[in-house]
């Protein structure tokens, strides 16, 4: 059986009508980010190790940074193949007035979200069945934060962007407190 799609459905993406920057743009962009990346892997291996390689600080800024250098590496072999295929750039400043309402209340959300990790910073440890737990102003501040980023850009029911928000702040906070055994920012 084949599926149809109803007719005048297309797929649009997140902002319709974007499409890619100048090839020589990304090309800058991929410089940019190779350096960058570089330069935190090469601080990464610099730091000490002092127990074995799954306990060294630099680790999780090493694979971060080796992640980073992966993508910057396939948005410049995007680039390559867009100039030599003579693709042209999109216009930059095109988009409503909404969407520019909403791209500013992200920097500015994001910048109450790390001030306010400083600002409420506290914490506080919980002992379930011998399982240590410690909650800061991580969890918190991280659910209000994504919650609101979330519901302006989604606008999905209230209840599902709550929940989603409270589930990835509980399971990063595991995976930086069980596994890296890292602080998160938000704790002293």
């Amino acid at each position: 059986m084949s599926e149809s799609k109803p007719a005048g459905v297309e797929f649009e993406g997140e902002e319709p009508g974007s499409g890619y920057a100048s090839p020589m743009l990304d090309l800058v962009a991929t410089a940019f980010l190779v350096v960058v990346s570089g330069g935190f892997m090469v601080a990464a291996l610099r730091l000490p190790v002092p127990g074995n390689l799954t306990t060294a600080p630099g680790l999780l800024p090493f694979l971060v940074a080796a992640t980073l250098l992966c993508m910057a590496a396939a948005l410049g072999a995007s680039a390559i193949r867009r100039r030599h295929s003579g693709a042209r750039a999109a216009p930059v400043f095109e988009g409503d007035r909404g969407s520019r309402l909403r791209t500013l209340f992200l920097g500015v959300a994001v910048a109450c979200y790390i001030a306010a990790l400083q600002v409420f910073a506290f914490q506080e440890r919980f002992e379930f069945s011998g399982f240590s737990y410690r909650l800061s102003a991580f969890e918190p501040v991280t659910v209000i934060a994504l919650s609101a980023i979330i519901h302006v850009f989604w606008r999905g029911p209230l209840s599902i962007t709550v929940s989603v928000s409270a589930g990835w702040a509980f399971i990063l906070s595991l995976v930086f407190q069980k596994v890296f055994n890292i602080p998160l920012p938000g704790s002293f």
